[in-house]
């Protein structure tokens, strides 16, 4: 009997303790004495049966969440105790699901952390020019604020997380690629393509990510941002566009690249940027060094065809250039080729008149797309160097076309234009 009641003594007696402990770790806490409080927990929580009390790792993750706001220590002894914070806070969610210490709080010791990681730790640091760090404390401010999302905690005034952190997560992802962490930015820019995100301030993510499977040939992948980036970001179609005809012709060798231009324009009908650039592609070929005794009759037979539908999509000076310029210049190959042709017989006779025409035909076909291209440049307010080449290069076409012609009215008009020039 004597035994029994001594053991109930000692029960009582270190029950109270346990008691006074948790009570003297609270006004610790209430009191801001911080490292008394951070010492006392620590020791409490070092005893097996009270690791089991939720309240002391309630305590913990209070106490060490204001040490680590301590000025006087370094960022990442800062973020050590808030990582330790956070799992203390974890703990007492565990050991105590009703969670009545929180929810007197509305949650603020661990919506508190998640400031702490973004703001004091992973802002400062980024500015600090430390992107690096910046990167991961932003990881870790978003790893709160998933857990916080994850399972519903309510903040202050009914506040409450959405699913996704977007500016965190953007934010994430410049950070790491500015710290060149390719990888990891790539991550977190799919976090925000997979929720389909369409603010302008996000098609970042979008296009890092159409470039970057471009670059590494993820044919899926690629297809897949393209899609989205058309569909969320369409003011921006040109540049999606732009990253398509790259994707498809990247490492093409011509004649080859024409046959993907072919299949571009099923895919991506009535396109100016598309049509424009097989054109340009066709002319260089068609005048490359590899092609100077090569029957170009197809593609030359193309060319004209592939602009004019561009054009009529939108008439550009560079479109109207282009055309003008190559009609005038196959008015020229046609024309050398009739002057070296040795006509005696009737039938070589007749040939080499019906290249002469031709010569004329494509000169006169020349003429309406550089005519409008001087008018388009004239529309310009501030022409940029390269338009005002090719205006300038167009009324010397025109001029030449009409000395061939002879048609002296028209010489003096073009001559007079030209020198206006210079």
């Amino acid at each position: 009997m004597t035994k029994f009641f001594f053991l109930i003594i000692l029960w009582s007696i270190t029950f109270t303790i346990d008691a006074q402990d948790i009570k003297d770790i609270r006004n610790y806490s209430l009191l801001g004495q911080t490292q008394k409080g951070k010492d006392a927990v620590d020791k409490f929580l070092s005893v097996p049966k009270n690791a089991l009390k939720p309240e002391g790792w309630f305590y913990k993750g209070v106490l060490y969440n204001e040490a680590s706001k301590d000025s006087t220590k370094s960022a990442i002894q800062n973020g050590e105790m808030k990582a330790t914070a956070f799992a203390a806070l974890k703990k007492y969610r565990e050991l105590d699901p009703k969670v009545p210490l929180m929810e007197e709080r509305n949650n603020s010791p661990i919506y508190d952390l998640y400031v702490g990681y973004y703001s004091d730790l992973g802002v400062k640091a980024y500015l600090a020019k430390d992107p690096a760090a910046g990167f991961e404390f932003f990881k870790k401010a978003l790893e709160v604020h998933d857990y916080i999302a994850s399972n519903h905690l309510i903040g202050n005034n009914g506040f409450k997380f959405s699913a996704l952190d977007t500016t965190l997560v953007l934010y994430s992802a410049i950070a790491a690629t500015e710290a060149k962490m390719l990888d990891d930015a790539a991550i977190f820019y799919k976090k925000l393509t997979d929720a389909d995100v369409s603010d302008q301030q996000y098609i970042d993510a979008y296009q890092v990510l159409a470039e970057r499977y471009k670059t590494n040939k993820d044919k899926a992948g690629f297809a897949d941002i393209i899609a989205k980036g058309k569909k969320l970001y369409p003011n921006n179609i040109e540049y999606w566009i732009a990253l398509q005809i790259e994707e498809a012709t990247d490492g093409v060798g011509k004649p080859e690249v024409f046959s993907k231009y072919e299949d571009l324009m099923g895919k991506i009908p009535g396109n100016y940027t598309l049509l424009f650039n097989y054109g340009v592609e066709l002319y260089r070929y068609i005048y490359s060094d590899e092609m100077q005794k090569a029957n170009t009759t197809e593609y030359k037979n193309k060319l004209p065809e592939v602009m004019k539908k561009a054009l009529v999509i939108k008439s550009t000076s560079e479109a109207n250039f282009l055309l003008a310029n190559f009609y005038y210049n196959n008015a020229i190959d046609i024309s050398e080729e009739a002057r070296n042709l040795k006509a005696v017989k009737p039938d070589e006779l007749k040939k080499k008149k019906d290249l002469q025409a031709q010569s004329d035909l494509a000169m006169t076909q020349a003429i309406p797309f550089a005519e409008a291209n001087v008018a388009l440049f004239a529309k310009i307010a501030k022409p940029k160097s390269s338009e005002k080449i090719n205006c300038k290069q167009s009324l010397v076409i025109l001029k030449n076309i009409y000395e061939a012609k002879k048609d002296a009215e028209k010489i003096a008009i073009y001559d007079a234009k030209i020198k206006a020039f210079d």
